[in-house]
């Protein structure tokens, strides 16, 4: 009877300490909110995962959703054009540059060349992909 009464207390004793220590408003880890695409300074980012610039600058972009208008800087020159957005489908069309004269201006040109072929987007957290159909064409990213 002494080893029953044990194992019941010690039965207890578990069952008392496990409830109250079990919560059931544990918090569940949440995912990456993603940013807005608008209203976000969005740099372009090379193969490794570093922002791309050239004559100490980065190349970069901000996309004002409420004036379907993008402005940025692409290597040597700001540019602008108008955007078209709806339902993760992007486009970009009417640019119109700065004609600075500067060493390297095809890394420009193939920039905004690449932006023009623009169609779709992801965001996942603070990351911006331009796709054309389901070809990756450039990352960027915003802080």
């Amino acid at each position: 009877m002494k080893i029953s009464t044990i194992f019941c207390a010690t039965l207890l004793a578990t069952f008392v300490a496990t409830s109250c220590s079990t919560n059931t408003n544990t918090a569940k880890l949440k995912a990456k909110p993603e940013v807005s695409i608008s209203n976000q300074e969005w740099f372009l980012v090379g193969d490794n995962n570093t922002v791309k610039g050239l004559y100490d600058k980065n190349i970069s972009m901000v996309i004002d959703e409420s004036a379907s208008k993008v402005s940025g800087f692409s290597g040597c020159n700001n540019f602008n054009a108008t955007i078209a957005k709806t339902n993760g489908t992007i486009t970009f069309g009417n640019f119109s540059e700065t004609k600075m004269a500067c060493p390297n201006l095809k890394a420009e040109q193939d920039f905004l060349s690449v932006l023009k072929n623009v169609n779709r987007y992801e965001i996942a957290g603070k990351e911006l992909y331009l796709y054309k159909g389901n070809i990756l064409l450039m990352k960027l990213k915003t802080t």
